[in-house]
């Protein structure tokens, strides 16, 4: 007699008997002692009639089989009816590396049942495509880039291929939301749909949503209220955490360099064992980390744990520190961008460390939850670098110790920055109409209103505003139009932007160099005119020299170098505060007590922060002058800042704003209450009239193609707070 694995606890009542007898088989023979309540919950709602389902839990905490499991019990239910030709599930995720993740944790379920897993980005061989293509069925796996080109380049088979659609999952929900890339995935959503001719259930999945009404309305604009939400309600990990500051010793490059040099110490003793994951803010410091322990490693004649991880290396480097980090047979701490933030399953980790200030609270919660098996607490390190010699009064202040210290505190209270569900999006309505132009080769402005804008995708363009648009792309020969019968077409400019591979991004794709060594190809990385034969480069945690630079076919040919600095590399730029930050780190300055999670180093950098906030009257005052100008600390979001120096030009008053702080030229506290009374005693301005005088509107990667009206609700949209200016404003007046 054959024993069979005991069946999971709860698989007696509630959604476990509702999965068919395979996928049930399938969980007995993971040994899972029970369902998890979010994978149990699911199971009901994703198996309903076109029903939409928001699923959120903490990373690793079961959403993809709570997804699948359902899927899958449909899809095999749909085999036997003789409904498996065409994409059945279309699963997208914002990143390649997740997709091979997930095609690795499905793919045993789905091959017991039958079903097809076929993953679709650049990496994939083109011979696993052309199979695809000749014979379509079962779950694709495709990030937003790699679905916009199947439908621009099919177009004319979509309607075969996704007839029998019935899901469309969607990963990482978060990070699409109030994005030009995530307009765009809701706009190939409903292209799905027009495609298959029926709605098909839609299921978003995340660990980090501040707002699920906004998320559910996100992934079914004008049904929001009707999206089934299922959320993990557990209490969560405990959490084990230190925040550490550092000092510069010298001035200057020398300085930071000295500061790198001190972190890197503390790091390598730290993570040399175990399995780490390291978080820094650009790829520049990825590669200069990554290089500084590796160099400590060989050293110290140890085996070199040590792996850079960002979007520009190769796939096959990516997938070596990936694997590095699922084997628990050797030490291997990962340096890595954001790329490793989402949900890629490497196993768990001992440590999450994060190198400078946290550009989010809700990234850094993303990255917490890498940390904990089990009911072990999860650990996190933080490392701040703060100047030692401070000339200024804003350095006294400590403000990156400061925000890095409110952002822990959010963490901790489960606080997260609301996502701009309300953004237009403008930019990327403009590459929408040209996809679906190429799609339908050709198309009557009624009908590309339909499917953008009356059905919601981009629900705030009027008519008018439609068809100003389209006449804007008529001036830009983006579009023509037949005169017999009115159908829109491509133009010469139209033409040429399609053309080239980075037409299916909607965000701006910076021109990349491939990096090749000894006739192999180790990556990507962006080359500005200052990398010329002999450049030092920082890439894959190694020092490089360049040999040659061929710009007409974007390769550098590189070879090793040795070297003890800190070579050049990428660029980053910091993300945007908001108010939620802002006010925690006010709070912080008036308070008296030292968060536990600061070493000795940290708490002396914050006592002196708040001895500089407390001598320069900043408790009593938010105004400082400064020789012959004033400094505004006003405590809010980058977005109030910028609008709050916007009025203030419009009464002459010059400023300027880094780091949240205002600097204003040239005049008096008298002066700037004054100017905040006259501003204050009169009606608000509306957003759109301040968008109108502002320069330097062109963000987004198709915004100098917008009529001006769109393009200043664009920038309205995006850097605009009136309400929150408005505020300071008064409270300055009152002062």
């Amino acid at each position: 007699m054959t024993q069979h694995p005991s069946p999971p606890s709860n698989c007696e009542t509630g959604g476990f008997a509702l999965l068919d007898r395979e996928v049930q088989r399938w969980v007995w023979e993971q040994r899972w002692d029970a369902l998890r309540p979010v994978q149990e919950q699911a199971i009901a709602p994703v198996l309903g009639a076109d029903t939409d389902v928001v699923i959120t839990a903490a990373t690793a905490g079961g959403k993809t089989e709570a997804a699948f499991l359902p899927v899958c019990s449909a899809l095999v239910e749909q085999k036997r009816v003789g409904k498996d030709t065409g994409v059945q599930a279309v699963y997208v995720s914002p990143l390649k590396a997740l997709i091979n993740d997930q095609h690795r944790r499905i793919s045993g379920l789905c091959s017991r049942l039958g079903v097809p897993v076929t993953p679709w980005h650049g990496d994939v061989a083109a011979a696993r495509k052309t199979r695809f293509r000749e014979s379509p069925s079962g779950i694709l796996l495709i990030t937003p880039e790699s679905l916009e080109a199947m439908l621009v380049l099919n177009g004319s088979t979509a309607p075969e291929l996704f007839a029998e659609l019935s899901y469309i999952v969607v990963d990482e929900l978060h990070a699409f939301l109030g994005t030009n890339r995530g307009a765009q995935l809701r706009s190939l959503m409903h292209r799905l749909e027009h495609a298959a001719g029926h709605r098909a259930a839609r299921i978003g999945l995340s660990a980090t949503l501040a707002d699920l009404a906004h998320a559910a309305e996100y992934l079914r604009p004008g049904g929001g209220d009707r999206v089934v939400v299922i959320q993990d309600t557990g209490a969560g990990k405990q959490v084990e955490l230190q925040v550490r500051g550092y000092v510069d010793d010298l001035a200057g490059n020398a300085g930071r360099a000295a500061a790198c040099t001190d972190v890197a110490d503390h790091l390598y003793r730290y993570s040399r064992n175990g399995h780490n994951m390291v978080f820094a803010n650009s790829r520049a410091e990825v590669e200069a980390y990554s290089g500084l322990l590796s160099k400590r490693a060989e050293r110290d004649r140890l085996p070199d744990p040590f792996l850079p991880h960002h979007g520009s290396l190769s796939a096959e480097l990516r997938k070596h520190a990936e694997e590095r980090l699922r084997q628990r047979s050797s030490p291997a701490t990962v340096v890595c961008t954001s790329t490793l933030e989402l949900g890629i399953d490497v196993g768990w980790v001992d440590t999450v460390v994060q190198i400078g200030i946290p550009a989010s609270v809700a990234g850094l919660r993303q990255r917490l939850g890498r940390s904990g098996r089990g009911d072990a607490r999860a650990r996190l390190l933080v490392y701040v670098t703060e100047q030692s010699s401070p000339e200024a009064l804003v350095e006294t202040l400590r403000l990156g110790l400061v925000q890095a210290a409110a952002t822990v505190d959010l963490l901790l209270e489960r606080w997260y920055e609301p996502p701009g569900i309300d953004t237009p999006n403008h930019s990327t309505l403009v590459q929408q109409v040209l996809a679906l132009l190429a799609q339908f080769s050709g198309a009557t402005a009624d009908r590309l209103y339909s499917l953008l804008c009356a059905s919601g995708v981009f629900p705030r363009v009027s008519p008018q505003a439609f068809a100003d648009l389209l006449r804007s792309m008529g001036e830009h020969e983006l579009l023509t139009q037949e005169r017999s019968s009115g159908l829109l077409l491509p133009g010469k400019l139209g033409e040429r932007l399609m053309n080239h591979y980075t037409f299916y991004a909607a965000f701006d794709t910076t021109e990349e160099f491939q990096v090749v060594a000894s006739g192999n190809r180790i990556g990507t990385m962006p080359v500005g005119p200052s990398v010329t034969a002999g450049t030092l480069l920082a890439f894959g945690g190694r020092t490089w020299r360049v040999v040659e630079v061929h710009h007409d076919e974007a390769r550098l040919l590189v070879k090793p170098a040795p070297g003890t600095g800190v070579p050049p590399g990428f660029s980053g730029s910091a993300a945007p505060v908001s108010d939620g930050v802002r006010r925690r780190m006010l709070r912080i300055y008036t308070g008296d007590d030292s968060p536990a999670y600061l070493d000795e180093a940290a708490s002396i950098l914050l006592e002196e922060a708040r001895g500089a906030f407390r001598t320069s009257g900043l408790n009593g005052s938010s105004v400082l002058p400064v020789g012959e100008d004033l400094l505004l600390f006003p405590w809010r979001s980058d977005a109030v800042v910028a609008t709050l120096c916007h009025l203030l030009g419009r009464y002459g008053l010059r400023a300027e704003t880094a780091n949240g702080v205002v600097l204003v030229h040239g005049t008096s506290p008298e002066h700037l209450a004054e100017t905040a009374r006259r501003l204050v005693a009169q009606e608000p301005p509306e957003p759109l009239e301040l968008a109108a005088e502002a320069t330097g509107k062109y963000v987004d990667k198709y915004d100098r193609y917008l009529p001006r009206a769109l393009l200043d609700q664009a920038h309205a949209d995006r850097s605009v707070d009136v309400p929150g200016a408005m505020e300071v404003l008064h409270h300055l007046a009152q002062e």
